[in-house]
């Protein structure tokens, strides 16, 4: 199953390169090279290129956001020995179908920490 990420809002991309003199978009590809781009039934492929079995994963971490509008956003953080995957379900087609393939090929002993 390919992940593909909803773009941000063409204006809002403008503004924020603009304001923080080109380094919003930099950054905004650099945090993504840490999301998923492919699932199958032995692992996932981060946008890095970083192949992960379902077995390494050893946590998942529900993180809530609370936003100055008053609004709360979630996103989910997979760990592994070299690192983390966020998989914000808010960000992605079909997010919510992504995030429940990947809960069910997570290793039990991770759903239970």
């Amino acid at each position: 199953m390919d992940v593909k990420i909803l773009p941000l809002n063409g204006c809002l991309q403008i503004i924020l390169a603009v304001f923080t003199l080109g380094l919003a978009p930099l950054l905004t590809w650099l945090n993504e090279r840490g999301w998923p781009k492919s699932l199958d039934e032995q692992g996932l492929t981060t946008r890095g290129g970083r192949r992960i079995a379902w077995s390494d994963f050893t946590r998942i971490t529900e993180v809530v956001t609370r936003l100055n509008s008053g609004g709360t956003t979630v996103h989910y953080e997979l760990k592994h020995p070299q690192g983390k995957v966020v998989v914000a379900v808010y960000r992605l087609q079909d997010g919510q179908q992504v995030f429940d393939y990947i809960w069910q090929r997570l290793p039990e002993r991770a759903k239970k920490q």
